[in-house]
């Protein structure tokens, strides 16, 4: 199950496929004591979580990969901020459907 991620110097955001898979993801991560937040902004949407950044973002994250997830860059991800680990994490390059690029 591959999640898409975006991050910027003040969140890092889950992007969901749709709002029943976000209130999944929302129960794994308040299971394992997770903070997350819903999005704001103008590219809000009720299927992305805000995991926030730092500690905060890598518990998250670590949390939904115990869970059987796997991340990749999502599309609006400017290619320059694309690294291939984030926290620590493996983040993958193609799309949903895709094979990684790794």
């Amino acid at each position: 199950m591959r999640l898409e991620i975006s991050t910027s110097s003040r969140a890092t955001w889950i992007w969901a496929k749709d709002v029943a898979e976000a209130e999944s993801l929302r129960e794994i991560l308040t299971a394992a004591h997770c903070s997350f937040a819903d999005p704001t902004g103008k590219n809000a949407e009720p299927r992305i979580l805000d995991l926030d950044i730092g500690i905060d973002a890598a518990e998250g994250l670590i949390a939904l990969e115990l869970a059987g997830y796997s991340f990749q860059w999502h599309p609006t991800q400017h290619e320059l901020n694309r690294e291939p680990t984030l926290l620590g994490l493996t983040i993958g390059f193609g799309q949903i459907g895709q094979t990684s690029m790794q």
